[in-house]
């Protein structure tokens, strides 16, 4: 059943872990895990835009790694991000970990994922994987969420740890968290600096998605390198980082301070 009159539900199916649910409205499909908060989005027209604001910021992320990083996501939704690197670094290899088997296939029916040997994925719970993985990577993306948020067991201290130990040296983590748990925002936060030595927020809208991007790079990261890399990506890639560069450039001169409480 659709939610809006002008929309059309494709898809509804609940399983053992939860409500899956494709709706389309005009040229645009939504991912929903049963109600109406908006999972992930993508344009049949357009497909190369991201649509979500969090999404764009995720991308962020890219600027501190090179072109052939190796990424591990922990979490897929509709797989528009994995998509969108997999379009415009081609020298990027992609391992994504979702739990839900018919997430995945949504993801490659309705949203055309690309299958392809640069993108590997598999299905398993993001933690055991974790604890389990030999493979090292220069950028982790946690970016797992059911109907009520971000996937509580990647909230977590333990979480973080085991990110820690399967980043190659000078790798970062992204995580996606949800802003209006403050609480929950400040203990990641703590949590996240224990371990790395540079944390970084991107807020996307007031009460919603907040970015960490942590690391522990080999010198501290210059916020002119980063510009340099911005300018050089979006002049390839239909994505706009000047908003997020002017985040980062706020924390440019104490930037493991930055999301103190």
């Amino acid at each position: 059943m659709s939610f809006l009159a002008f929309e059309t539900c494709l898809y509804d199916n609940g399983n053992a872990a939860g409500r899956v649910q494709v709706f389309e409205r005009a040229d645009r499909l939504e991912l929903r895990f049963g109600n109406s908060i908006v999972q992930s989005a993508k344009s049949r027209k357009a497909p190369d835009l991201l649509l979500l604001e969090y999404t764009r910021a995720l991308l962020a992320g890219m600027l501190f790694v090179p072109d052939d990083a190796s990424i591990l996501h922990i979490g897929l939704g509709a797989g528009t991000i994995p998509d969108f690197i997999h379009r415009h670094f081609p020298k990027a290899r992609q391992r994504v970990v979702e739990v839900d088997r018919d997430v995945i296939a949504v993801a490659q029916r309705f949203f055309d994922l690309p299958r392809s040997a640069r993108l590997e994925i598999v299905q398993d719970d993001g933690i055991h994987y974790l604890e389990i993985a030999r493979d090292l990577f220069d950028l982790i993306v946690f970016d797992a969420f059911h109907a009520d948020g971000a996937a509580p067991q990647l909230t977590t201290r333990t979480a973080f740890q085991l990110a820690h130990k399967r980043l190659k040296p000078g790798g970062w983590l992204v995580n996606n968290a949800w802003g209006s748990d403050t609480g929950l925002l400040h203990s990641i936060t703590i949590a996240l600096k224990e371990l790395f030595s540079e944390v970084h927020l991107l807020s996307v809208r007031m009460h919603s998605n907040v970015i960490l991007i942590a690391g522990t790079p080999a010198s501290p990261t210059r916020l002119g390198a980063l510009r340099e890399r911005a300018a050089v990506l979006s002049a390839r890639m239909p994505l706009d980082f000047q908003p997020w560069l002017k985040q980062l450039a706020l924390g440019a001169e104490n930037w493991p301070a930055l999301v103190s409480k």
